[in-house]
């Protein structure tokens, strides 16, 4: 959390010296609002990218929340930041610093700057080999069940033909408006030094508030459930060391939240989702929420306030646990003795394990203490529940606190329909459509949301996704009763036969897989010639020039070709030689711009008994094609009688780079009419 405290002179300095843009508000700067929180992004020259998130009107039931910071940064964010580690290098997500949070890092290049996209805010950086997306946005809340949280997401692509070990850390600089030395809330702890869970033994939330009789802001962290990605460890612990160190850092169990090398309390939290395998082509989510928190206060001399998700899944097929968490703040006069709280359960709902009273010992005056029950929803019971804590005290009043919360079946997202063409064909020697569409419809047909969607394409021979497409799609949230589009496009790499292809689903339920066909029919290497070009004439005359190419397609390891053709002398000639022969496109170095020509040598042309020998192209050492598509030569005739032209090929060696001859299918004859 924090504010950044400067003496009295210093900061007059920095008024006088350095320039507004730096400190002040910029005006590209993004921004998103609802009715209760915002969601800020740098988008100035430094700090692209990091984002702030306060309130607007925040807690409906409550002003004192209004206009109130929950990460630091305000119009200006640059406390917070995101850092990427592949390999062994700590790339940092956006544009340099020119502050202390991440100066020591690497840093990209952006590919998208920030942009309003649908309601949310993206930014697209290029951080080595890896694509990394950045997308801000709104969340209901698990306890309040409002949308005044930010669903903070990061999409990594792996750019490259190799994996790479790939990991993420989120920084948040927390704040509960100006305040930045409130506990964290964590399970049955107030935690107020450094402290660390992991994966094993994650809570579903934390919570923050400085005080349940007068509570300025109550925010909360969302990090196990349906909607966010679990991290493998959370670090609550001081800002000035998460700033410095941009993956591990100084972190000592223990030690208060008072920002390293300065004074003051300055609490904040880092999310670590540890290095894993990326696959060439994978995308890979990472989805946090941070936003406020839901807690059912009554007042008393013991303030009761209790907190729970807002909605739970269960069917009779499948369970829900939950958190009950219970804060008691003592606001009496006195210490309160043996303290007692104690959850009522309805039907539906049931304890895991261990007993329904929790015995707190003593509460000194002011001081808060927390506690909780594991509860799972049965699916016995469905609709809106309600369950009560109290809480009782020798020598105090008893209080207590009902909250409901709706019990809904769990999501079940199904592949509706996974659609291609069944059959592909071949015109001009292509596959045709090539690439083709792949289209599967995502329906949900359970109760609740289904969270964080990712829908992928397995191809696992004979096919491959078309340039600029992605095996990986996120979808976010599917809605219950929505359906959701999703096209892939794929091309044949030359195998035939009737080829598989799957979508799969993964989301916060159980995952889908459909399987599909599509036929793709032999294409064979062939040499063949071309239907004559007639410059936009319908039919060829007396005294017409038009011309045909000789075509080799799809042959493997092309170097080298030779050929001779024929022709009949008394229907057309070649009247300008060497100049109406054009070297094919196949004997091209198009890698280099403008395309440079290979080795070529011109053939013998006899107009007299219609003959054209000795064309060659070769590629040269280390320009063999894979797959050759391309002409071989083309050549410019004139019609001088009527009759057929009878272009024949009698002789075509194709090469490879090593002087073998390839395989192939000639078509040697073509039929030119002149009328």
């Amino acid at each position: 959390m924090g504010v950044r405290r400067l003496t009295g002179w210093l900061i007059l300095v920095l008024l006088l010296v350095w320039p507004v843009s730096v400190y002040g508000q910029e005006q590209d700067n993004l921004e998103i609002a609802n009715e209760y929180i915002r969601i800020v992004v740098n988008n100035s020259q430094y700090n692209t990218g990091r984002f702030s998130v306060g309130t607007t009107g925040g807690d409906p039931d409550r002003l004192e929340d209004d206009h109130q910071h929950l990460i630091y940064g305000g119009d200006d964010p640059w406390t917070s930041y995101t850092t990427v580690r592949i390999g062994n290098e700590n790339w940092v997500f956006g544009n340099p610093t020119n502050r202390r949070a991440g100066r020591d890092g690497r840093y990209g290049e952006v590919i998208t700057p920030p942009m309003i996209d649908n309601g949310t805010i993206k930014s697209v950086w290029q951080l080595g080999p890896i694509e990394v997306t950045q997308i801000l946005g709104f969340a209901r809340s698990s306890t309040t069940g409002l949308m005044d949280t930010a669903r903070i997401e990061y999409q990594l692509h792996n750019l490259d033909s190799v994996s790479h070990m790939v990991g993420l850390r989120i920084m948040v600089d927390t704040m509960l408006g100006t305040n930045d030395g409130a506990p964290f809330r964590v399970n049955e702890q107030a935690l107020l030094s450094d402290t660390v869970f992991y994966s094993n033994a994650m809570p579903e939330f934390w919570q923050a508030f400085d005080s349940l009789s007068n509570p300025r802001v109550m925010s909360q962290g969302t990090l196990r459930g349906r909607a966010v990605t679990t991290p493998d460890r959370v670090y609550f612990t001081n800002w000035g060391s998460l700033a410095d160190d941009l993956w591990s850092f100084d972190f000592t169990p223990g030690r208060d939240y008072t920002r390293k090398g300065e004074r003051g309390l300055d609490s904040a939290i880092a999310l670590f989702w540890d290095s894993a395998p990326l696959a060439p082509g994978e995308t890979r989510s990472y989805v946090t929420q941070y936003g406020l928190g839901g807690v059912t206060i009554a007042p008393g001399d013991l303030i009761l306030g209790v907190t729970s998700p807002a909605q739970v899944t269960a069917d009779s097929d499948r369970t829900e646990t939950f958190s009950v968490i219970a804060y008691i703040q003592n606001a009496g006069t006195g210490e309160a003795r043996d303290v007692v709280a104690q959850i009522e359960l309805p039907p539906g709902l049931e304890l895991v394990s261990g007993s329904s009273v929790r015995r707190l010992g003593n509460i000194d005056v002011g001081e808060t203490q927390q506690t909780g029950w594991q509860v799972a929803a049965t699916g016995t019971v469905s609709g809106d529940l309600t369950y009560k804590v109290s809480v009782r005290a020798i020598n105090s009043e008893p209080n207590s606190v009902s909250r409901g919360l709706t019990v809904v079946s769990p999501a079940r997202l199904r592949i509706f329909r996974l659609s291609g063409p069944p059959a592909l064909t071949i015109a001009g020697e292509r596959y045709n459509p090539s690439p083709f569409t792949i289209e599967a419809v995502l329906r949900n047909e359970g109760g609740t949301a289904a969270q964080n969607v990712k829908a992928s394409i397995l191809n696992p021979f004979g096919l491959l996704l078309a340039p600029g497409d992605r095996k990986d799609k996120f979808i976010g949230a599917i809605q219950p009763g929505e359906e959701v589009k999703l096209n892939w496009y794929l091309a044949p790499t030359g195998i035939s036969g009737q080829l598989p292809y799957s979508v799969t689903i993964v989301y916060s339920g159980e995952p889908a897989l459909q399987n599909n066909f599509v036929f793709v029919p032999e294409l064979r290497p062939k040499v063949w010639i071309s239907e004559s070009q007639t410059y936009g004439r319908e039919t060829i005359s007396v005294g017409d020039y038009f011309s045909i190419s000789v075509w080799a397609t799809n042959i493997s390891d092309f170097s080298r070709a030779e050929l001779d053709l024929s022709f009949n002398p008394d229907v057309v000639e070649i009247v300008g030689k060497t100049l109406d022969i054009t070297q094919g496109t196949l004997f091209l170095d198009e890698s280099v711009s403008p395309p440079t020509k290979l080795q070529w040598t011109m053939p013998v042309i006899d107009n007299i008994t219609g003959s054209v020998t000795g064309i060659t192209g070769d590629r040269g050492p280390n320009q063999q094609l894979p797959t050759a598509f391309g002409t071989i030569v083309t050549i410019h005739f004139r019609a001088k009688g009527q009759g057929d032209a009878e272009i024949t090929l009698n002789r075509v060696e194709i090469l490879d780079d090593k002087g073998q001859p390839r395989q192939f299918e000639v078509e040697a004859q073509r039929s030119v009419v002149v009328k």
